[in-house]
């Protein structure tokens, strides 16, 4: 990457992506991706519906999120790298739904919808170029308070405290 990573603490490689997982936000720091027109091909012996959002059991339990955290949040369990850009075989798509991969989303609106639409757009972008790099990752960003500072506040959910970006 031109201006280099947010961080490569605790880095996890799958078979089709890479990232750094944030053990304190229990989020990734960051996601990256090459995307190519084979990865996002029509396969028929993968199927999406098979996947289950599943912990990621090389994350210590200290420092995993688990999905009764985002149980009655209101909160997706928004995917970082796309289930639809890994179709090139199942575990690839199922890897993608390790929560080491997800950041809380809001889905109507949001995740549903605007994150949606960027997914496809990448996804597009294989018709134009041969290699396609995807670098996501959540954001926290500062707001002024009456006092005129700036803070990074965010709101956390479940019993293992997961940041909401």
């Amino acid at each position: 990457m031109k201006y280099g990573f947010p961080s490569l603490d605790n880095v996890r490689s799958y078979d089709d992506f890479v990232l750094s997982y944030d053990r304190r936000n229990r989020v990734p720091h960051w996601v990256f991706e090459h995307i190519t027109k084979e990865h996002i091909k029509k396969n028929q012996s993968v199927d999406r519906s098979k996947c289950d959002f599943t912990p990621d059991e090389s994350i210590h339990p200290f420092f995993r999120s688990q999905n009764t955290d985002y149980r009655g949040s209101g909160f997706d369990r928004g995917h970082m790298a796309a289930a639809g850009n890994h179709r090139l075989a199942q575990k690839h798509v199922e890897q993608t739904f390790f929560l080491t991969n997800m950041a809380p989303q809001v889905g109507e609106g949001f995740n549903r919808h605007a994150w949606n639409t960027l997914e496809k757009h990448v996804r597009k972008l294989t018709k134009v170029y041969e290699n396609v790099y995807c670098c996501t990752g959540p954001l926290y960003l500062p707001r002024k308070e009456s006092d005129g500072k700036s803070y990074v506040k965010y709101q956390v959910i479940g019993a293992n405290t997961v940041a909401v970006p």
